[in-house]
């Protein structure tokens, strides 16, 4: 804790470290807040906040159905309630009561899904979040955010005591260094440039956003391009003017921790198709299919979204 007991969350370094001290903080900034957990309560981080709100700390054991519907009886009588698990069972095992419950009647329900893409591969496909980015982002009144930066968990939760109607945060499991100061302006539905450039743009979300500012930073100093890089952090609502924008460089690498099909850049291009914006372009993130269990390092090298692969992928382009 900081000064004048402000929390601060520079020393944190993986998502849900941060949110965990950004739950206990939120604990405080309103009484509607409450945490309902699937079991998970240490792997989640919310210990903390369960000992400061014993009151508003609810553990349904691994029940994640139950857990989103009693999330939405919570919000139905005016409570603010923030579902924790691993992003794999909330958009899968708990699908019908995310979509029926809570997206059906619009509830201010926060599903915060740990584990996104492949942060968790050594722990192998079953606890690995690859399809929950297409799923979540087909349910209606659903927005999909997934935190670039670790200090970005904390904004984003922030940000979400305003945010009317149902939230989705996908996070990774990796602890990673902050890109931002804590200071600055953050906006669900908002894309931040990282980085500026003319000649060609990653767009990206959660831990490539990280790798992809390193690519840009090697191609700058190997070729001289100069290539932009976005954090993409909503999903759902897209930033569309952010997205038109970078096309215009006639160059687009998409990079997203999650299965290709339904994802990010499946998004993107639809959204560039109906705009009649045309440029080269390519998507990465995880293959239509399940692999065997491995390091996150080397599924990201395999499936080219590393920085080596990124610098790849737009070399390819810069040289067609």
């Amino acid at each position: 804790m900081g000064e004048n007991g402000n929390y601060t969350f520079r020393d944190l370094t993986a998502a849900r470290d941060v949110a965990g001290a950004a739950m206990t903080k939120l604990g405080e900034t309103s009484d509607k807040v409450v945490v309902v957990n699937a079991d998970l309560m240490r792997s989640s981080r919310m210990q903390d906040f369960s000992m400061r709100f014993p009151d508003r700390s609810f553990n349904v054991g691994i029940a994640e159905q139950q857990m989103v519907s009693f999330a939405a009886g919570l919000a139905k009588e005016g409570f603010m309630p923030y579902c924790f698990t691993f992003g794999a069972f909330m958009s899968m095992r708990a699908c019908e009561q995310v979509r029926t419950d809570v997206c059906y009647n619009g509830l201010p329900v926060r599903f915060v899904g740990n584990n996104a893409g492949y942060s968790a591969g050594t722990m192998g496909a079953t606890h690995c979040a690859l399809e929950d980015v297409g799923i979540m982002t087909s349910m209606g009144n659903m927005a999909v955010v997934e935190p670039g930066d670790p200090l970005q968990m904390a904004k984003i939760l922030e940000a979400s005591l305003m945010w009317e109607g149902p939230l989705y945060i996908r996070m990774g499991r990796e602890s990673q260094t902050a890109l931002y100061k804590e200071d600055y302006k953050f906006e669900i539905g908002k894309a931040i440039q990282v980085m500026g450039g003319d000649d060609g743009a990653f767009i990206c979300s959660g831990a490539v956003v990280h790798l992809a500012v390193e690519a840009a930073k090697a191609i700058k100093k190997e070729s001289g391009a100069n290539i932009r890089v976005i954090d993409m952090h909503t999903i759902k609502p897209l930033d569309i003017d952010a997205v038109l924008s970078a096309a215009r460089t006639g160059r687009l690498v998409v990079a997203q921790d999650a299965n290709i099909i339904g994802g990010l850049g499946h998004l993107i291009a639809a959204t560039l198709m109906e705009a009649g914006v045309f440029c080269k372009y390519k998507i990465l993130g995880c293959p239509d299919h399940y692999v065997p269990i491995a390091t996150t390092e080397y599924l990201y090298a395999k499936n080219e979204y590393d920085v080596n692969g990124l610098i790849l992928n737009m070399n390819r382009l810069l040289n067609k």
